[in-house]
C-alpha cells in the first residue's frame, strides 16, 4: 500500500491518491481518492477486505502502523520499490500529477476520474 500526492487548483489543496498493488502481478488491486488521513486509509482498507491479504508492505507513515495492528505488517524499502517505481511511472504518465508542473486539475472531480480512467485502463481491465 501506498500514497500518491497530487493537488487540485493550487498546490494547498491536496489530493491524495491512496492504493493497493499487487507487486507480484504488478497491478494495482484498489483505490480511493481523498486527504491523507485515516478515513481515506479506512475506505481502501474496506475495498481491500474481500481479497484477504496475508501481508501488508508499505513504507513507514504512522498511520498505516496504528491501522494494521495484529496484522503481519512489513515495514521496508526493499518491498516497497515496485510500488515507488509505479508512482514514478504515473507522474511520467499524467502531467498532473508532477511535482513542479504546469499541467494542474482544476477541479476535483476532474483529477479523480482522470486518474481514476489510467488506472482502470492500465490494471483493471
Amino acid at each position: 500500500m501506498d500514497e500518491q500526492w497530487g493537488y487540485v487548483g493550487a498546490k494547498s489543496r491536496q489530493r491524495w491518491l491512496f492504493y493497493a498493488y499487487d507487486s507480484l502481478r504488478k497491478t494495482v488491486v484498489a483505490h480511493v481518492f481523498g486527504e491523507r488521513t485515516m478515513a481515506t486509509l479506512g475506505r481502501l482498507m474496506s475495498l481491500l477486505s474481500p481479497f484477504d491479504v496475508v501481508i501488508w508492505m508499505t513504507d513507514g507513515w504512522p498511520l498505516y502502523e496504528s491501522r494494521l495492528k495484529g496484522k503481519l505488517h512489513v515495514i521496508r524499502k526493499r518491498y516497497t520499490q515496485r510500488i515507488e517505481r509505479h508512482n514514478l511511472n504515473l507522474r511520467q504518465h499524467l502531467a498532473r500529477l508532477g511535482r513542479k508542473s504546469l499541467s494542474f486539475s482544476k477541479s476535483v472531480e476532474l483529477h479523480d476520474k482522470v486518474i481514476g480512467h489510467y488506472l482502470n485502463i492500465k490494471h483493471y481491465q
